[in-house]
C-alpha cells in the first residue's frame, strides 16, 4: 500500500479536528450546557447532518436533546438557511439539507423536503424519503404515498412510508381507491410496520385485489404474524396463478401454520419448480424443534 503524502495527513487531521469540535458543539446545546450555536454548513470535512444524527437518532421528536437542537438551529437563523438549501442548484447542499432536516425533525419544512422527491438524482430523492421518515406524521406520509403515485413502486420510499405514517393510516389508505402502484406499496408497507391492525384491509386486498396486490399481501400478512389469515393464504395455496401460490407457501411457512401441511404437501408436485421448492422449505420449517 503507497504512503499517504504529508498533506493528505494534514487534511485528514484538520477535518478530523472539525469534526470533534462540531459534536463537542452540537452536544453541549443537545444536554443544555450551552445555548449558543455556530455552525458553518460549508465546512469542508465536517457533515453537520451526520453529526446531529448521532445525538438525535432513536430520540422522539419532544425529547429535551432535540428541543434544544431545534431551538438552537432555529435562533442562529442556520434553520433557515438549511431549509433554503433544500432548493439549491447543487445536488450535495439539497443532499445534506435534508439530512440535517431530518435529524432535527423540522415538521414545517415538509413541503420543501417532499420536492425532493421528485428528483431523477437518486441520492438526493432517497436523502428526502430518509428525511420524511424521520419527521413521520400524516403530512410526510402523504408526500410519500404521493411521490409512489407519480413515480411507481419504489423501495425507499415504502420503507420511509412504513416509518413515517401514523397509527391507521396505511390501514385506511388500503381500503381507499387507489393508483396501482400504491395499493401493493402500502400493503409491504403495512408488513413492514407489522401491525396487527393491518390484517382485515390485507385478507381483503387478498381476496379481491389484483394479482400484485395478492401477492403482496401473502408475504405482509405472513410477515406479521398474523394466524387469523392463515385460512384465506392455505386457499391461495390452490390458485392459478403461481406467483400467488409461492407468496402463500412463504407466508405459511412464516406462519408455521401446522394446518396447511397437508396443503403444502400437495405442492411438493406442483409444475412450477419455484412452488414446489418454496413447500418444500415452508414444510421444513414446520417440524417441531
Amino acid at each position: 500500500m503507497a504512503a499517504r503524502s504529508p498533506m493528505v495527513v494534514i487534511h485528514q487531521a484538520h477535518a478530523g479536528i472539525r469534526r470533534s469540535a462540531l459534536r463537542r458543539q452540537l452536544q453541549s446545546v443537545a444536554s443544555g450546557n450551552s445555548t449558543s450555536l455556530s455552525v458553518d454548513l460549508d465546512q469542508s470535512g465536517a457533515d453537520v447532518g451526520a453529526a446531529i444524527e448521532e445525538i438525535t437518532n432513536h430520540l422522539p421528536i419532544e425529547s429535551m436533546h432535540v428541543q434544544r437542537l431545534v431551538f438552537a438551529f432555529k435562533r442562529s437563523g442556520t434553520a433557515d438557511r438549511v431549509v433554503e438549501r433544500l432548493a439549491a442548484e447543487s445536488p450535495q447542499q439539497r443532499l445534506n439539507s435534508a439530512r440535517v432536516v431530518g435529524a432535527l425533525r423540522l415538521t414545517e419544512a415538509v413541503p420543501w423536503v417532499a420536492a425532493l422527491l421528485e428528483s431523477d438524482d437518486r441520492p438526493v430523492s432517497d436523502a428526502g424519503a430518509r428525511a420524511l421518515g424521520k419527521i413521520g406524521g400524516a403530512r410526510s406520509a402523504t408526500a410519500l404515498v404521493q411521490a409512489i403515485q407519480r413515480k411507481g413502486l419504489n423501495r425507499r420510499f415504502v420503507v420511509e412510508l412504513a416509518r413515517a405514517a401514523p397509527d391507521l393510516f396505511v390501514e385506511a389508505a388500503l381500503t381507499q381507491p387507489q393508483r396501482s402502484a400504491v395499493r401493493p406499496a402500502l400493503a409491504i408497507a403495512a408488513g413492514l410496520r407489522r401491525r396487527q391492525t393491518a390484517v382485515g384491509p390485507l385478507i381483503r386486498l387478498m381476496e379481491d385485489g389484483s394479482r400484485r396486490e395478492r401477492v403482496i399481501s401473502c408475504r405482509a400478512l405472513g410477515w406479521i404474524g398474523s394466524g387469523t389469515a392463515v385460512p384465506t393464504i392455505t386457499r391461495a395455496l390452490g390458485d392459478r396463478d403461481w406467483k400467488i401460490r409461492l407468496s402463500a407457501a412463504k407466508a405459511l411457512g412464516a406462519l408455521r401454520a401446522q394446518s396447511a401441511q397437508s396443503e403444502l404437501t400437495y405442492l411438493r408436485i406442483d409444475r412450477n419448480a419455484s412452488v414446489r421448492k418454496a413447500a418444500e422449505q415452508a414444510l421444513y420449517r414446520l417440524i417441531p424443534g
